[in-house]
């Protein structure tokens, strides 16, 4: 960075000099929790009815889409959606499906709840003639015994169940999963942390795209548990050879998250009771034990406070043995998290991951716990006054949307999908804050600070440059903002060359600083190209 004048002096014949007309630009955003090595190979057969108003609408864009796979070719919808979003404020139903997608069976799921099919899904599925289901899924029968087209069930079964609907060849899943990186960089999403993708075969579309250098954004991962018994011993053998951090600045195995003994995981409960066994938490004690003398970060999953105090009474166990201070463990989701909870965390030296879980699920905690609760989740805002780090994420694409500017905006504005549920104002973030904890809050979860996560002398040039100002634009149309350029280390993975064009009206006239920041990074690499060094 530096004056015009000094930038000018670094220009040489193989320079490339953008002039933004002073556009913003900020660092590279980094997703601290998406689960995108299992959401993006489903990006290209995935409908997402995120940005839907209306019932009617997000039918409509079910057929359209139907109709342009032609019949008997499945359609999903997967998550990340809310009755409270639509103006008719209701799911649609097996019916609503039948109509709007005669000729197609049809998947809808709403978060991981239930899931609804129209006819063709149900004949497709087998529901009435004895086809086989994942293990843990209901479904729901009429007086006479007939499946209605309603199906309950749980993370794990669900996932399976889609596994078969959304089944693709390895090409497709690669190629899915590349459109998917794509999509995220035109967002200005330069990294993200991956906690859990599934079973072993599901990386492989990511190790494809790696070994022939086609990533587009920087991927750490987490491994977690695959067996719901003996957990420990599984780590113990499958990570044997896996020590933390290994990789290379495009990808890295960061540690294990988020699942890491199931009977210590509370799912997507939302009130309090969760109380796991003795035996669970003496798992989770081999766990944590390995994970801290191997010095594995870690990451794991609790909804409620319930969840979050039991997993610190083991690892405030484990902790007697082994210092966590300075591993980068983290606590992920804590809806309900309390004052109590956050303390001993940050006693323990214990991050807190945060997504916008609540923008969906707002109604269902308040629900579960009331009003004054569903006003303060996520307790953002708490977990910061207690000098915590806390990292951002989507906890996309079933709990979360993949455009993390929403997840930005939901920090800031505190409305969840339809207006549902309102956050109190002093537990909402500043415009800083938020993006804050999708830069250089989520680069430190990593062991990156040094490296990514601000613009500074030294640091990588993964940036994102975008087409209005953040800080300026209305808190409630954050959500539409998107990179006309991003780079990753240096190198130019999305580029909107018409919106790169289109200044913003307001500092046009004088570029000034944050045109300079991005032209300390004139030269773009080419005669290092794939270096990953930044100016």
């Amino acid at each position: 960075m530096g004056s015009d004048k000094s930038i000018r002096k670094l220009r040489g014949p193989r320079t490339d000099v953008i002039d933004l007309q002073g556009k913003t630009v900020i660092p590279g955003i980094i997703d601290a929790h998406i689960h995108a090595i299992r959401g993006g190979q489903g990006f290209s057969f995935e409908t997402y009815w995120y940005e839907q108003t209306t019932l009617v609408g997000a039918l409509e864009q079910l057929k359209q889409e139907a109709i342009r796979r032609g019949a008997n070719q499945w359609v999903a919808v997967t998550g990340a959606w809310s009755p409270e979003q639509f103006a008719e404020k209701r799911p649609p139903t097996p019916q609503d499906l039948t109509r709007a997608v005669p000729n197609n069976p049809a998947y809808v799921q709403y978060l991981y709840d239930y899931a609804v099919v129209n006819d063709k899904g149900i004949d497709a599925l087998g529901l009435n003639a004895g086809g086989a289901l994942p293990a843990g899924l209901t479904v729901e029968r009429d007086a006479q015994g007939k499946a209605t087209g309603k199906l309950l069930g749980g993370i794990g079964s669900f996932n399976a169940l889609f596994a078969r609907i959304g089944a693709r060849s390895p090409a497709q899943s690669r190629d899915s999963l590349a459109a998917f990186f794509s999509e995220l960089n035109r967002h200005g999403v330069t990294g993200i942390i991956d906690p859990a993708a599934g079973d072993l075969p599901i990386y492989n579309a990511l190790f494809d795209l790696w070994r022939n250098k086609a990533l587009t954004l920087r991927v750490a991962y987490r491994a977690a548990a695959l067996p719901i018994q003996n957990e420990a011993a599984w780590f113990n053998t499958a990570l044997t050879f896996l020590p933390p951090l290994l990789g290379d600045d495009m990808m890295r195995f960061l540690g294990v998250g988020e699942a890491l003994v199931f009977g210590m995981n509370d799912g997507v409960r939302m009130g309090p009771g969760f109380s796991p066994s003795q035996a669970a938490r003496d798992e989770l004690a081999k766990v944590a034990s390995l994970a801290a003398a191997r010095r594995y970060p870690l990451e794991v999953h609790a909804y409620t406070d319930d969840a979050a105090k039991a997993i610190l009474d083991v690892f405030e166990e484990v902790s007697k043995t082994y210092p966590l201070q300075d591993l980068r463990w983290a606590i992920t989701h804590i809806s309900t998290g309390s004052h109590e909870t956050f303390e001993r965390m940050k006693k323990l030296g214990i991050s807190y991951t945060v997504q916008m879980g609540p923008y969906f699920e707002g109604p269902a905690i308040r629900e579960a716990n009331g009003d004054a609760i569903a006003q303060a989740s996520p307790p953002t805002r708490l977990a910061l006054s207690k000098g915590m780090v806390v990292a951002g994420g989507t906890d996309s694409t079933r709990v979360g949307v993949f455009n993390v500017w929403r997840a930005i905006e939901y920090h800031v504005t505190g409305r969840s999908a339809g207006g549902a549920v309102q956050r109190r104002a002093d537990y909402l973030l500043t415009r800083e804050e938020a993006l804050r904890l999708h830069t250089a809050n989520a680069a430190w979860l990593s062991f990156d600070e040094q490296r990514k996560g601000t613009l500074a002398p030294g640091k990588l040039a993964d940036l994102a440059v975008l087409n209005a100002p953040y800080l300026k634009v209305p808190a409630d149309r954050i959500h539409t903002l998107r990179s006309v350029l991003t780079l990753v280390g240096g190198k130019v993975v999305h580029i909107d060359q018409d919106g790169l064009r289109r200044g913003e009206a307001a500092s046009a006239a004088r570029p000034g600083v944050r045109t300079q920041a991005l032209q300390s990074l004139v030269d773009m690499h080419r005669a290092e190209e794939g270096t990953g060094k930044g100016h």
